[in-house]
């Protein structure tokens, strides 16, 4: 894809859908092409929202969450953040984009796009966490809030919430409070109007960029083990995500492997070629 074919894109207030996978509209974009889109994006005048489905967001879909399959339809760009299913979807024949994880992204931003005047929201994450980040990056101009727990069932806190990032007129905010209540308050803001610029659901890189938690090394990443890693630093919070909740995941890829057509002759062609 060229520069001109990425700032082009950018332009377009309609989702970035060339790849659809696992039934999702999803963006055939590596990470300098993203970066650089949602860079472009962020100087237009009309709320874009970024969602970045992993194995835990998609065993909901498997759960059968309609809203949340709704909003990512609705998503100006969704780009896959697992290697953990982009592995498995190739080895049951299926065909998934570029994996670019959310975490990875909003590092990339903020080390490479983002100046110490650039306005950005943030929502989530305690003052020290944000201080510690306006601190690393020398930034200028940031607009925090922190919902209260369980925000995203109360109408009046999504609101709140929603009128906050209006006001903020960031270049970017950064959702970090985790999914799916994160995607409902990106969709909300879409659909109140209003907001500018470009929303990223951002999970845990508003922590991993402030220290307060460690990501794996770079190769363990690599091995799509990250997981793995995560799990053992903190297994009392994550073990029903990564051992209950994430095969589900794995269960939505099988489930979409094995309605396609060819399924059963795709499979054995795999099988003896020794995959």
């Amino acid at each position: 894809m060229t520069q001109l074919d990425v700032v082009g894109l950018a332009m377009h207030s309609e989702p970035l859908a060339d790849e659809n996978f696992l039934g999702l509209p999803f963006a055939s974009l590596d990470m300098a092409e993203a970066v650089k889109v949602v860079e472009q994006a962020s100087l237009g005048g009309a709320w874009r929202y970024v969602v970045t489905p992993n194995a835990a967001h998609l065993a909901r879909l498997y759960k059968g969450d309609a809203n949340l399959e709704r909003i990512y339809r609705n998503a100006w760009l969704c780009l896959l953040d697992s290697r953990v299913i982009s592995r498995i979807a190739r080895r049951v024949g299926l065909r998934p984009p570029p994996v670019v994880a959310g975490s990875d992204l909003c590092e990339v931003l903020f080390r490479e796009v983002i100046s110490p005047s650039t306005p950005i929201c943030v929502i989530g994450g305690d003052d020290s966490c944000i201080n510690t980040i306006k601190s690393r990056f020398a930034l200028t101009n940031v607009h925090h809030m922190n919902p209260p727990y369980g925000f995203w069932r109360s109408e009046e806190e999504v609101a709140k919430a929603a009128a906050f990032i209006v006001a903020s007129r960031a270049d970017y905010t950064f959702l970090a409070v985790g999914s799916p209540q994160q995607e409902v308050l990106a969709a909300r803001v879409a659909e109140i109007g209003g907001a500018r610029g470009v929303g990223l659901c951002a999970g845990a890189s508003i922590q991993f960029l402030s220290g307060a938690q460690k990501r794996a090394p770079r190769f363990v990443q690599q091995m799509a083990c990250e997981w793995a890693y995560r799990l053992l630093q903190d297994p009392r919070r994550l073990a029903r995500r990564y051992l209950v909740e994430s095969p589900l995941g794995v269960l939505f890829v099988l489930r979409h492997a094995l309605r396609r057509p060819d399924a059963g002759r795709s499979l054995r062609r795999r099988d003896a070629a020794g995959y």
